[in-house]
């Protein structure tokens, strides 16, 4: 069972002083075990004190200093400063809710969509696209990451990697990616304060990059693919045949997104190992294991939210392996402090509340190992 529960349910007999969620963009704890929570249904933030009792919120729909829209991510940075992004800019707040700056990185003259904050506030981990494959073929789009500083403009590039997997295909006079079935999701990159990790969803091997940009270790281990079965394949065409019925019949696009598996130019036999990266307060590194009945991005073609039964794989701050863990069904994980974890549940309406658990301790006295409870 949860130790907190965020949120109103949709089970009966809630409180009043309950608080409907939408669209959580983000779940952060806080240093006093608060937590704080980006609700982008209604462009606001949430703060919560360890109890869960909303202590104060702040933000909403706007384009005014302090105000938010389209809300993507959610960091805690400087001790207790909360940092919203909204892809392209950050905003910053005190933990009560003032509003502090407002910053656009930018990276060879052109705005970057920022992935994290630095442990001072002051920089942004960003990220550009560096490459495509050519026309016509499937394969990794590279992109390029680096730290940038938002008031003396410098930038330490840490690294550039291939996460996203997609098929190049010309449209409306230009070429755009494509995502492809069972292809890597492009989200295997992770940051906490200075610290940052990236992986290939395809290959078992992580590499951990330090406050300067330099590599400070490689983690490897033994993963093996999954491979596409007969009965993946005949979901991919029954999902596709609902996709083309639900989606607009005149639009040019519809049949792009959800082709034929014999429409690619590569067949798909095996599907990730790994989907997405976390890293704990502590300095360990999680990978969600990819979950068995998922399509990758293509998870997204049909009206309403989709949530697997996640299990993550998990590693030390030296990169040995503890375990897997399995995490309760329908909770999507957002933060690990401790033996905390923090995330998004939803129930069987999709209703969405922000939940607490303990990770469940074996009696060798490893952890994690199974489950949290």
């Amino acid at each position: 069972m949860p130790e907190v529960v965020i949120g109103a349910s949709s089970s009966p007999g809630g409180g009043l002083d309950e608080i409907p969620l939408h669209r959580v963009q983000g779940a952060r704890f806080l240093p006093d075990d608060g937590v704080v929570v980006a609700n982008a249904g209604t462009s606001e933030v949430l703060v919560f004190d360890a109890a869960g009792t909303l202590a104060g919120s702040f933000g909403g729909r706007g384009e005014g200093p302090g105000e938010l829209r389209n809300i993507v991510g959610l960091h805690v940075c400087g001790g207790d400063s909360i940092a919203v992004h909204s892809r392209l800019t950050l905003h910053l707040f005190d933990r009560d809710g003032t509003f502090a700056r407002r910053a656009e990185y930018r990276w060879g003259g052109q705005p970057a969509p920022v992935q994290g904050v630095s442990t001072n506030c002051r920089r942004a981990l960003v990220q550009q696209r560096s490459r495509m494959p050519p026309v016509d073929r499937q394969g990794f789009i590279e992109d390029a990451f680096a730290w940038v500083d938002a008031f003396s403009a410098a930038v330490d590039t840490v690294t550039t990697a291939g996460l996203l997997e997609a098929w190049i295909r010309t449209f409306d006079g230009g070429a755009r990616p494509w995502v492809i079935p069972w292809g890597t999701s492009g989200r295997t990159h992770a940051t906490r304060n200075d610290r940052f990790v990236v992986g290939n969803g395809r290959i078992p091997e992580l590499r951990r990059y330090d406050s300067s940009g330099g590599l400070q270790s490689i983690v490897r281990w033994a993963g093996q693919p999954q491979p596409v079965s007969a009965r993946d394949r005949q979901r991919y065409s029954e999902r596709r045949m609902e996709f083309l019925a639900w989606a607009p019949a005149g639009e040019p696009e519809t049949r792009l997104l959800f082709p034929a598996l014999d429409e690619y130019p590569e067949d798909p036999t095996h599907k990730p190992l790994f989907d997405r990266l976390l890293l704990d307060g502590r300095g360990g590194i999680w990978a969600r294991v990819f979950p068995e009945e998922s399509f990758g991005l293509f998870d997204s073609r049909l009206p309403g939210p989709i949530v697997f039964t996640e299990t993550w794989t998990v590693f030390d701050p030296t990169g040995a392996w503890l375990g897997d863990l399995a995490l309760p069904d329908r909770f999507e994980l957002h933060d690990i402090d401790g033996d905390r974890l923090l995330g998004v549940a939803r129930d069987s309406l999709d209703t969405e509340t922000v939940q607490v658990f303990r990770i469940v301790v074996t009696e060798s006295g490893q952890a994690p190992a199974g489950g949290a409870r």
